[in-house]
């Protein structure tokens, strides 16, 4: 019975800190996209309204796409609607640490 129990917790224990790690808050606002197009690159740029920031863990969705005829050359503007996807605390700290690892590895590799 008392296995059972530690069991129970321990699922319960996981269970919390899964949801707690997926709990996300949603932002939507307008923000300007500018896309630069080149022969050697593509660079997408994000000018998000004051007060809202991208941290680590944080997914940016831009919700819609310019009407474009045929290539683009260079830069072009446009605005959007955009939905920012704030990660828990959890996983904002979990990223940063993975990456300081990664970027850790990356630079000791001869």
């Amino acid at each position: 019975m008392r296995q059972l129990a530690g069991i129970v917790l321990f699922g319960l224990g996981a269970t919390a800190l899964l949801r707690w790690y997926q709990h996300e808050v949603v932002n939507e606002t307008e923000a300007t996209v500018h896309l630069q197009s080149e022969h050697e690159h593509f660079h997408i740029h994000v000018d998000l309204p004051t007060g809202m920031e991208i941290q680590p863990g944080d997914t940016l969705q831009i919700l819609t796409m310019p009407k474009i005829n045929g290539q683009t050359k260079g830069e072009i503007s446009y605005t959007s609607p955009a939905r920012l996807y704030k990660a828990s605390w959890l996983r904002r700290n979990l990223v940063k640490q993975s990456s300081l690892i990664e970027i850790s590895e990356l630079v000791d590799h001869p």
